[in-house]
């Protein structure tokens, strides 16, 4: 069978957009979601809910068909295994008409037949899938619907394959939804690490079982992943009776099926109407896909569409405005149907201005500052310097600058906790004294195999942060969030310092909304930098970002005061850092061959890179030459999909990833070790690089506002 069929995947893809189900299947077009979609599922578990949904579907080693590639072989063994009365089957494969579905796990009992759907999304025990409009339609909640939709999909390809194939057995098809239910509180320690992610001779992933997890996944208890009844709202789906249909597809979901699966196996291609979710859209062309002769579907369509010429690309787009507070006639989806496509398009008669009542930036004032620029072609920053400095003046020295990595799973790392119940295993903490000096004073990493971190953070954040009483910031509201939630963990715990720890916590956050019952706020409640960013400065090379990853490039472009000062390596030998000497001390400021200001970010190390001082430090210990560690590495890392040592850890999904692979260590081995020591190595590097990036930020604004010493 050499026609590509329409799978559950192009499905996936049609119901955004049919146009991006067209480019997946020709491999011509760059699609930048792979690697996306990769680290996503490696850091939510996807691998690893995927390995134990088979173990609690009872589905033996023998009938787990996902080696099967392919339409044939899988579709044989499926009819094969299916001669059996009663039969447990992962990946079993169904064809109708051009449809072709891959289920999860396929339970057979007589003519019953269960269909399991298997996804790493988190739902809660009792809360409904849909409710009713006013209509008395049925609408299918939006935060799950892409996953009730997929199962309905796969319900219907293998209703109708079924009474093709065996018209006088009568099966009825069952659907479900495995997902993670966060009302459930895991009581197995290292459940996650049951599974280790590998690769095989193709390169996919998959998660091995390690040899002990049967026994303890036989014992009793409490079941994380539990399936989730959703025929009701299948059947709903499929006969056209749900209220979103229309807007999703514009037809009924069996004609839209029937449509885009005979244009998917004919390969044609049928545009589609432009939107914003189109700024989504993933296949776009990098440097390196155009260097090797990919396509950009992206501007296709809008070649298409719109008529864009390639200077029009070059062109402000909407697409680089922040959509806060766009809605309604303003809209981007409205404006893209007026044919209204850049910043330059925007008029007053279109977005009115807005005066802001107080002395800060309202999200109205934020556009109307870029809109301007692109019209008058103006590159300047825009900064409300008194107000600034106003404000900076209420801070208290010495100031403390603070970020966290965090992470959560499907599968909780240890025992008491709620599936995407955060684990906080770092921080980094910068200084800066009333004189202007500079000091990375404090950090915190905890990747060991096994240990709940939590607490210990807590209490190291608290140790470094009591010493006085200065202004301490955040960036965004990551950090506040992850310190109310580990109260909570406190609250529930039997630590004995809980009560002096939670007091910390409530004296550097809030808690809720202001009016509202139960609100709390400290009174060393944390500074969000990044609210002060959107309140007082924008930078054309923002565009519609506040990121600290966006505003970083643009305070260093925007100072030759910083660039004089950070272009010598003065990190690591004038300003103390935990990770840099004087010895290997670096400059934060690097220019590429055009002149340019490097984001610091992209200069970061890669693994490789920090890999070559510990193996030598190995080898000098006179176990193995260099020569033959750097061979055993090479032999590990072919199979190995957590550890690349071409990563170079800067964005902030990787360390997510990179903590999972280390919770699968199992005995300490040459390579565990080396690689563990490397990847601390770069994620304390990175992390460093968040909280220096605040005093950067910091720095630019106290220059620039007169008042860098006070």
């Amino acid at each position: 069978m050499n026609t590509k069929l329409f799978t559950k995947s192009a499905f996936k893809t049609a119901m955004h957009c049919p146009m991006r189900a067209y480019y997946m299947r020709n491999k011509e077009y760059e699609n930048q979601s792979a690697d996306d979609d990769f680290l996503k599922s490696l850091a939510e578990g996807g691998f690893q809910v995927g390995a134990i949904a088979k173990i609690y579907g009872e589905v033996p080693a023998e009938n787990d068909l996902e080696g099967l590639s392919g339409y044939d072989e899988p579709l044989e063994k499926t009819k094969e295994l299916f001669k059996q009365e009663k039969v447990n089957i992962a990946e079993a494969a169904f064809k109708y008409k051009n449809c072709f579905v891959r289920a999860d796990i396929v339970q057979k009992d007589g003519n019953k037949i269960t269909l399991i759907e298997v996804k790493a999304k988190s739902w809660a025990e009792g809360k409904a899938f849909s409710k009713k409009n006013r209509a008395g339609l049925n609408v299918i909640d939006s935060s799950i619907r892409d996953y009730v939709y997929d199962v309905a999909f796969q319900k219907w390809v293998i209703t109708n394959a079924l009474k093709e194939l065996y018209p006088n057995q009568n099966y009825t098809v069952h659907a479900g939804l495995m997902l993670a239910d966060k009302t459930k509180v895991n009581d197995l320690p290292r459940l996650n690490s049951l599974f280790r992610i590998k690769s095989d001779k193709n390169g996919r992933s998959y998660a091995e079982i390690i040899p002990d997890a049967y026994e303890v996944l036989k014992s009793n208890h409490t079941h994380v992943i539990q399936p989730f009844d959703v025929d009701e709202e299948c059947d709903l789906i499929i006969a056209g009776r749900t209220g979103e249909q229309m807007d999703v597809f514009g037809k009924p979901f069996a004609d839209f099926v029937e449509e885009q699966s005979n244009r998917y196996v004919n390969n044609e291609k049928v545009y589609c109407a432009l939107g914003s979710k189109c700024f989504k859209c993933p296949f776009t062309l990098s440097d390196e896909g155009n260097a090797s002769g990919k396509k950009s579907g992206y501007e296709e369509c809008w070649r298409k569409m719109a008529n864009f010429t390639d200077a029009d690309f070059e062109k402000p787009s909407i697409k680089e405005l922040n959509g806060s507070g766009l809605s309604g006639k303003n809209s981007k989806n409205k404006w893209i149907e007026k044919g209204l496509y850049f910043i330059s398009d925007i008029t007053e008669e279109i977005y009115p201005r807005k005066e802001s009542e107080g002395n800060a930036l309202s999200t109205n004032e934020r556009k109307w500052i870029q809109i301007d620029s692109v019209k008058k072609n103006n590159n300047e920053p825009y900064i409300l310097k008194d107000a600034l400095r106003e404000q900076m003046q209420s801070w208290v020295y010495p100031l403390h600058m603070i970020d966290f990595e965090t992470t959560s799973s499907a599968l909780p790392y240890h025992a008491n906790m709620r599936p995407y119940e955060n684990v906080a295993f770092q921080f980094s903490h910068h200084v800066i004294y009333e004189d202007g000096r500079i000091e990375h004073a404090g950090q915190f990493l905890n990747i060991e195999p096994g240990e709940f971190p939590n607490f210990a953070f807590v209490r190291e954040l608290k140790k470094q942060l009591e010493k006085d009483n200065g202004s301490v910031f955040r960036y965004s509201n990551h950090e506040n969030t992850i310190l109310n939630g580990i109260h909570d963990q406190l609250e529930y715990s039997r630590e004995a310092d809980r009560e002096e720890l939670m007091a910390f916590i409530e004296t550097i956050t809030h808690y809720g909304k202001e009016g509202d019952a139960g609100f709390r706020k400290g009174e060393r409640d944390m500074i969000d930098l990044c609210d002060v960013v959107k309140k007082y400065y924008w930078h054309p090379s923002m565009k519609g970002s506040n990121s600290i990853k966006q505003v970083l490039p643009a305070v260093l472009k925007s100072s030759s005061y910083l660039q004089k000062k950070y272009g010598d390596p003065i990190y690591g030998s004038e300003i103390k850092s935990l990770n840099y000497t004087s010895e290997d001390a670096i400059a934060l400021l690097i220019k590429d061959e055009n002149g340019d200001v490097k984001n610091p970010y992209k200069v970061l190390p890669h693994l490789k890179d920090l890999e070559e001082p510990i193996i030598r430090e190995i080898a000098e210990e006179g176990h193995l030459t260099e020569a033959q560690l750097r061979k055993q590495l090479s032999a590990d890392e072919d199979e190995d999909a957590g550890f690349d040592p071409d990563t170079q850890i800067n964005n902030g999904g990787l360390p997510l990833v990179i903590y999972r692979y280390l919770q699968t260590f199992g005995e300490s081995t040459l390579s565990s070790d080396v690689h563990k020591k490397t990847i601390e190595q770069a994620l304390l590097r990175y992390c460093e690089l968040d909280t220096m990036a605040m005093v950067l930020v910091w720095e630019y604004f106290a220059q620039v506002c007169g008042s860098l010493y006070r």
